[in-house]
């Protein structure tokens, strides 16, 4: 029986079976270049079984000498292939050396096939035969080393030093996972190595009589590398099913908090949703989603938005949110957020989507109505402190309506006269002008406050706020016999606000100070409204009153909704102040001052 070519036709055929299974494996996933390099490394030792029963059966030293020629081809492939699976595997190993390697390994394939016989031989004089596995085959005889076969002999024991770096870099990480693998892999490609090789210089240099063997020490280093890529393959099948069942437990989850989950391959111009993320968009259950179809339906002044934010993103590594509208299929509209994480490749292009999507019609249905409903409240507060205000504001508009009376009937007296004088006519009627526009002032002030409107954010003189305020609330300060004084300090910059919606700030708190100061003697009824820059951005009015102060307890509570120390009080004051104060982007809050008396401190951004 034919031993030889029996044995070396099994590892031929299980090498490429092996070679053939991690082509594939590569084939359908391109980032298994470890499986790549495996299968180059298979068919190199496919290539050398097959030469190899070639040299045993050589007649003649020119045949023998063409076959070793030959041997250069899996030499070339078996070291790309080991240099690349630990470069890849391991994800270590020295760069230069490799290149040397696979650089001085070419050139030695090069030159092999243009110098005869081969590159390793100068001349081979004589071929033997010799017994092995009970059958006669053809051995090296008498020849002639080339002067630099040199150059190959420490090309191949340069690859024993990249694995042994390899191995040492792969092993100080200290993982159990890494050690294996340097024992297993690093192990078997270093005793495959030296053994093949060293046995081939043998017969080069020493005249060791044997057949060539370079396939059956690499089966060692296959079996063990097919072992390890083995376990590999199942643990992915593990961790496959695992991440099937996490992803289950994840639709589930985002499922019941509202959520959709999407990813989108921008290479392959592929979306993949949940059923969730389908249902919001009125996609069809199973069908392969129509990104056409979908990206209609986005607003199109969000979608340009939509792509900024994702490539920005995609530059920053970090994860962003971005909110739109869309128009489902029955003309129904609804705000949607997705979050998530984007990537690009080095041109800026974006390559990958995912993230969730969630609807939000609700909550901004619901924040509209609140925001209405705070409108509503406001302008019910401003009713109401006009009502407070009514004994005062009659007065404010009878003093220049009185007057516009008396000299109205003053200046009739005097046209009945045979020679009127002229020039008090003229002096009455501009008392009648200024008295005019006095009660114009005050009617306009209260229209303004009577008005309803949103927030209509534009640049407020702060000097101008105060004036408004202290020309609204001095006929009432004079009723309590309260002293109100307002300071603002010069070159004050203008604040970004709205006038009306300020205006009313500033009267809860100086009504509220004044109510503070109403128990004391008239002589200690006192509050001051101040306005300072506080700093680059933003501008602080202050209201301080000279009353008991804040109890402690109640400074936390004073600010909530429906909370009142007045008998007669609807507690919506305050809360309504930090409210529009906050809406303005500034803070309320209060302090009790070291003197007596309380100090409420607003912020507001100065205009840009």
């Amino acid at each position: 029986m034919n031993y030889v070519t029996i044995i070396w036709s099994v590892v031929a055929a299980g090498s490429l079976l092996l070679a053939l299974m991690h082509t594939a494996i590569w084939l359908m996933d391109r980032k298994a270049r470890a499986s790549l390099a495996f299968a180059v490394e298979a068919y190199s030792i496919v290539i050398s079984a097959i030469l190899e029963l070639g040299l045993m059966h050589a007649a003649t030293p020119a045949e023998w000498g063409e076959w070793v020629r030959w041997v250069q081809v899996p030499i070339l492939l078996r070291t790309v292939g080991l240099v690349a699976f630990i470069w890849f595997y391991f994800g270590t190993g020295s760069a230069g050396l490799a290149w040397f390697l696979i650089l001085g390994r070419a050139l030695i394939f090069v030159v092999g096939f243009i110098v005869d016989p081969n590159f390793n031989f100068t001349v081979i004089h004589s071929i033997d035969q010799v017994q092995f596995l009970g059958q006669q085959i053809t051995t090296l005889g008498v020849a002639e080393p080339r002067s630099y076969q040199w150059f190959a002999t420490l090309n191949t024991y340069m690859m024993l030093v990249f694995i042994a770096h390899a191995s040492l870099q792969l092993w100080r990480k200290g993982t159990p996972d890494a050690r294996r693998k340097v024992v297993v892999i690093g192990g078997a490609a270093f005793v495959s190595w030296i053994i093949a090789n060293t046995y081939t210089q043998l017969m080069i240099f020493g005249g060791v009589k044997g057949p060539v063997l370079l396939s059956p020490p690499f089966l060692i280093m296959l079996m063990a590398m097919t072992f390890e890529l083995s376990r590999d393959t199942l643990r992915a099948s593990r961790l496959t099913r695992e991440l099937r069942d996490s992803e289950g437990r994840l639709q589930i989850a985002a499922s019941a908090a509202g959520l959709g989950i999407w990813t989108w391959d921008a290479q392959k111009n592929q979306m993949w949703a949940t059923s969730r993320a389908r249902e919001m968009f009125a996609l069809p259950g199973d069908d392969p989603i129509d990104i056409a179809r979908m990206l209609a339906m986005i607003r199109q002044d969000d979608a340009a938005r939509i792509e900024a934010v994702w490539r920005g993103a995609a530059a920053t590594g970090n994860e962003a949110e971005v909110q739109f509208q869309i128009t489902l299929p029955d003309g129904s509209k609804r705000e949607m957020v997705a979050h998530g994480r984007s990537e690009a490749d080095m041109r800026g292009k974006l390559t990958s989507l995912k993230g969730v999507v969630r609807d939000v019609t609700e909550q901004v249905r619901a924040r509209e109505e609140n925001e209405e409903l705070r409108r509503d409240l406001a302008h019910v507060g401003r009713v109401s402190v006009l009502g407070t205000l009514s004994s005062s504001l009659a007065h404010e508009l009878s003093q220049p309506l009185g007057a516009i009376l008396l000299n109205a009937e003053a200046a009739e007296l005097l046209l009945k006269k045979p020679n009127p004088d002229l020039e008090e006519i003229r002096q009455i009627l501009a008392d009648i002008h200024r008295d005019d526009h006095r009660a114009a002032e005050v009617i306009d002030r209260l229209r303004k406050l009577l008005k309803h409107s949103k927030l209509d954010i534009a640049p407020v003189s702060v000097d101008g706020l105060l004036q408004d305020v202290a020309a609204l609330l001095k006929s009432d300060a004079i009723a309590r016999n309260v002293t109100l004084e307002c300071r603002c300090d010069s070159d004050i910059p203008p604040v970004r606000g709205d006038r009306v919606h300020l205006s009313q700030v500033l009267i809860n708190l100086v009504m509220n100070a004044m109510d503070a100061v109403a128990e004391l003697p008239p002589a200690r009824r006192g509050v001051t409204v101040r306005a300072r820059t506080l700093d680059s951005d933003y501008v602080e009015i202050s209201v301080a009153d000279s009353g008991p102060g804040v109890p402690a307890d109640l400074v936390k509570k004073i600010f909530d909704p429906f909370f009142t120390t007045k008998p007669n009080g609807m507690g919506m004051g305050l809360s309504m102040s930090r409210t529009i104060v906050e809406a303005h982007g500034g803070r309320l809050w209060v302090e009790n001052n070291l003197e007596g008396g309380a100090i409420f401190l607003a912020t507001l951004p100065v205009v840009r």
